[in-house]
Parts: C-alpha cells; structure tokens; sequence
C-alpha cells in the first residue's frame, strides 16, 4: 500500500473513532438526563448519537466496499480498532434506549 493510501486508511480510521466517541459521549449523557426524568433532552441526545453513529458507519463501510471491489486493503490494527469501538457504541447505544425505556416507565415520562 502506498504512503497515501495508509494515511487516508489512518485519517479515516481515526475518524471512525472520533464520531463513535462522540456517540459514546452523547448516549451516556442521555441516561443521566433519562435517569432525571428530562426526556426531551434524553431523545434529543440519542439522536445525535445516532447520527454520529451513522458518520463513522458511512466512513468504515466505503473501505469495506472498496475492499469487496478487489482493491487490496492491508490489516491495519488502528483501523481494526476503529471497527471495534463503533460495533461497541452501537451495542451501548441498543441497551441505553432500553434503559431509556425503564427510566419513562418508573417516572411516568
């Protein structure tokens, strides 16, 4: 792989991780306001955690694609990484609308 191409495979890897942390941050933030019965707030934080999430899938998806059209994408461990950490906001962000759900159910919301 040429110099370019792994800094782009770098520049995107670290992008991933940027938008799934910025999931992370907001999904978090909506329990706390679930768990204190601010609901509007708590829907309007797991929105953009979704659209966070929805940025970095878009990003990890086009080296997928690119990987599926026969052009070779080496093992990157950053990349790797990137990868795993949006599978697990993604995760976090299935069980907190759960918690979500409870918190709406025992304060009436």
């Amino acid at each position: 792989m040429e110099q370019e191409e792994r800094e782009q495979l770098t520049l995107l890897s670290m992008n991933v991780i940027l938008h799934a942390g910025n999931a992370r941050d907001a999904v978090f933030k909506a329990v706390n306001k679930a768990a204190s019965g601010e609901f509007e707030a708590a829907d309007l934080l797991m929105k953009q955690a979704n659209n966070e999430v929805i940025i970095a899938h878009r990003a990890q998806t086009s080296t997928l694609q690119k990987e599926a059209e026969g052009i070779e994408i080496p093992y990157s461990p950053l990349f790797g990484h990137a990868q795993d950490t949006l599978m697990t906001v993604k995760t976090e962000i299935n069980l907190m609308k759960e918690i979500i759900k409870i918190y709406k159910n025992l304060k009436g919301g």
